[in-house]
């Protein structure tokens, strides 16, 4: 299923923003953009603004920025397609499927009446096994229909019998519900308990199998298909949301009776991964619902492990307003079975004295014997990869500084500079009046020029930067505009891969500078003499920490991309590319 480009474009120029906000948010007009109170974080004072112009909505604090479509994906949790569809339906447009949704949809719809089916197995004549299994589980009758609980018969075609007549064989195929050998269908879910599993918007697309008898594998799940990607989807999700308009945390525990026990105690905001670690897709589609996540592992070595694979996945995308927490278990417990031994009031205190990201992060660093150098070198090397993983700046800067405490090293000598934070990149400790360094008050006004001017792309001015490896970025802007002078401002910014550099470019649509061409192509000369003259300052002060034997691999990295991008190179160039190609003293 795909919706064509010129659809969604027609679709955006005949929905208002303003209007898509302010019918959910209250907006206020102050200049040229109205404002509100951010709903994606925690927002006391108006610091979203709207403008209507472009289009287009920016954060000043949390940075987050789009056009309609990304604003009612986010506030509303939808999936594109859907905020398509609500759009659409709001201009009264029809939506345009290039390929047949229905036909899309079947296999998924085969899993629906596979779920049926398997419901209605789960009884004392055909399934007492099954039965007993979830007695002695503790899983009442109203838990086992709530999650829609059902037992496949140990049959190699007693679901393919009952679907046969309803589909093709590419549409039995796709559905991820059988397997395939000489050309004939076998059901893939024999002798199990199943628990299906639904997306956010409450499809069934897939389904795990528990084992009732001797077998392996002990727990089954079905195979990614074209609508069910395990890294993606999230177990008990669909059922928070039911329950909870506003949920208040999330836990993360890694089975499906994890999730099923904890809500027969009355926990009822548990989520569980399917067969595979938490990614970062996992941890972005929790963060969209709550700013709160407590991660519930077994008390095992590979709940260890699944912990820590949960602190490397969660620091590219973590922010200031998400708390995380850690739950640890005994050796041997896990969520489901601890709450059955101590009780809602145990697994409780057991949240309460949960430890955060950070202490928990510190602790494996403290695990290095940090009294002596080589000590402190090994906790360094370990700890300073995984500080590089983490996108936000703020949050970085802390961390790099917790991590030089314990291992007596200089955060300045840290190997964490990164290119998200390209504001402190760009900034160099210049300040201007508004205390926005000067380099990012350069480029957001080149930006400007840009929105007001497209055609300033093309001007031979900006290729005295090129030799800069910071300002790569510009250049992917440069083309969009020289190849689209009319290209979307939401369209530019899915082109970039930096939060920061998005930041800025929104900042840019959402000032909205009015600017004669003139006055644009002035401004444009001026800024790239300002960061014309901050790179020649760079490039001088990476030679002097060389030359003081100061300079890390990073800036060392950094002094051979700025000489030799340049392009007239020098013989004293030539020497110093020498320099930095030699092992270092």
């Amino acid at each position: 299923m795909s919706i064509p480009t010129s659809f969604i474009d027609q679709l955006l120029d005949q929905t208002d923003i303003v209007d898509v906000i302010g019918r959910r948010i209250p907006l206020n007009k102050k200049g040229s953009n109205f404002w509100c109170q951010c709903p994606f974080h925690d927002d006391s004072n108006p610091s979203m603004a709207v403008n209507q112009d472009k289009q287009f909505f920016y954060c000043f604090v949390c940075q987050e920025s789009g056009n309609a479509i990304h604003f009612l994906r986010q506030y509303e949790n939808l999936e594109f397609v859907d905020a398509i569809e609500t759009l659409a339906s709001s201009a009264g447009m029809t939506v345009p499927y290039e390929n047949n949704r229905l036909d899309k949809s079947k296999p998924s719809g085969l899993v629906e009446k596979a779920v049926r089916f398997y419901q209605a197995n789960l009884n004392e004549t055909i399934a007492p096994k099954a039965i007993q299994y979830l007695k002695e589980r503790k899983i009442t009758g109203p838990t086992a229909k709530k999650f829609n609980i059902g037992y496949a018969q140990d049959k190699w075609d007693g679901l393919f019998n009952h679907l046969e007549a309803e589909a093709s064989a590419k549409e039995l195929n796709e559905s991820g519900l059988f397997s395939k050998k000489d050309n004939r269908f076998y059901d893939r879910f024999r002798g199990r308990v199943i628990f299906p599993i639904r997306n956010i918007k409450g499809d069934f697309i897939a389904m795990g199998g528990r084992i009732i008898d001797e077998g392996e594998p002990k727990y089954l799940n079905s195979p990614e298909t074209s609508f069910f990607n395990k890294s993606n989807e999230l177990f008990g999700l669909y059922e928070v949301k039911e329950s909870e308009r506003n949920i208040a945390s999330l836990i993360v525990v890694e089975g499906y009776m994890d999730v099923i026990g904890l809500y027969e105690h009355g926990i009822k905001n548990a989520v569980a991964t399917l067969g595979t670690a938490v990614t970062p897709n996992h941890v972005s589609k929790i963060m969209r619902y709550t700013n709160k996540i407590f991660f519930a592992f077994d008390g095992d070595l590979a709940g260890g492990k699944a912990a820590w694979k949960a602190v490397e996945n969660t620091f590219p995308i973590i922010r200031e307003d998400i708390n995380i927490y850690f739950v640890f278990f005994d050796p041997g417990h896990d969520p489901d079975s601890y709450i059955n031994e101590h009780g809602l009031e145990g697994f409780q205190k057991l949240l309460d004295e949960s430890i955060s990201l950070s202490s928990y992060f510190l602790s494996k660093v403290k695990e290095y014997n940090l009294e002596t150098l080589e000590g402190r070198a090994q906790a360094a090397a370990f700890a300073i990869p995984v500080v590089n993983k983490i996108n936000n700046s703020v949050i970085k800067e802390i961390y790099a500084s917790e991590v030089s405490k314990l291992c007596g090293m200089d955060v300045k000598t840290m190997d964490v500079p990164t290119s998200a934070s390209i504001r402190q990149d760009l900034n160099h400790n210049v300040k201007s009046n508004s205390n926005m360094p000067v380099r990012v008050k350069a480029v957001i006004n080149i930006f400007s020029a840009l929105l007001a001017f497209p055609a300033i792309a093309k001007d031979s001015i900006f290729d005295q930067l090129k030799n800069n490896p910071k300002l790569e970025f510009l250049f992917i802007i440069l083309d969009l505009y020289k190849q689209t002078p009319d290209i979307k401002p939401s369209r530019v910014i899915e082109s970039l891969e930096s939060d920061q550099i998005k930041g800025y470019f929104s900042e840019a649509v959402v000032a909205g500078l009015e600017l004669s061409e003139k006055n644009a192509i002035k401004l444009v000369v001026d800024c790239v003499d300002i960061l014309l003259k901050n790179q020649k300052d760079r490039e001088q002060i990476l030679k002097d920490k060389y030359n003081v034997r100061s300079i890390s691999p990073v800036e060392r990295r950094d002094l051979q991309q700025i000489i030799l991008k340049k392009q007239e190179i020098t013989d004293d160039d030539r020497n110093w590319l020498e320099k930095l190609s030699s092992k270092q003293d």
